[in-house]
């Protein structure tokens, strides 16, 4: 898998792993949907504005997401989901 592919598929699972639809993240970083899946399916790599944005959104760092290798960063997403959990129940 070369870099564009991975960064596509880790945009694809963090987005699964959180249940966001590409609309509501496309509308998170103010731009269209077919713009996101672009980003998501390797045909547009994502500067690093969008980068910063997609970020936040997830509570991850940039260059996490920007340079981390996949497993490593799907398993820092299932860590912030499970604080995220914690915190809703009290």
């Amino acid at each position: 898998m070369n870099n564009i592919e991975e960064t596509a598929t880790k945009l694809r699972r963090i987005r699964e792993i959180f249940g966001y639809s590409q609309e509501y993240v496309a509308e998170r970083m103010g731009i269209s949907q077919p713009a996101y899946w672009q980003k998501e399916n390797g045909k547009r790599v994502p500067s690093d504005v969008r980068f910063q944005q997609i970020a936040e959104l997830y509570s991850l760092s940039m260059e996490d997401l920007k340079f981390g290798e996949l497993n490593t960063v799907l398993i820092k997403v299932h860590e912030i989901q499970i604080e995220i959990l914690k915190k809703k129940m009290g």
